[in-house]
């Protein structure tokens, strides 16, 4: 399964500190662990692992927007 610190290596650790004070960041956050949950669900179709996978990447740009750092795209 895909983690934060794989996804984005050099900004994980200030997200997950950035956590506790911002309950839009945690809702992003939680929806991002689901989303890499759905992902890896072997019974799931290519079709549907891949736009898990699309919804993952957008939850980490909102990740970024919301904890203050641009993704730079």
């Amino acid at each position: 399964m895909p983690s934060l610190e794989e996804d984005l290596p050099d900004h994980a650790a200030e997200i997950r500190r950035a956590l506790p004070d911002k309950g839009a960041l945690q809702e992003a956050f939680a929806d991002y662990e689901t989303a890499c949950r759905k992902e890896d669900v072997l019974e799931s179709s290519e079709v549907e692992r891949a736009e898990w996978a699309r919804i993952r990447q957008e939850l980490l740009a909102e990740l970024m927007r919301l904890s203050g750092r641009s993704t730079g795209s």
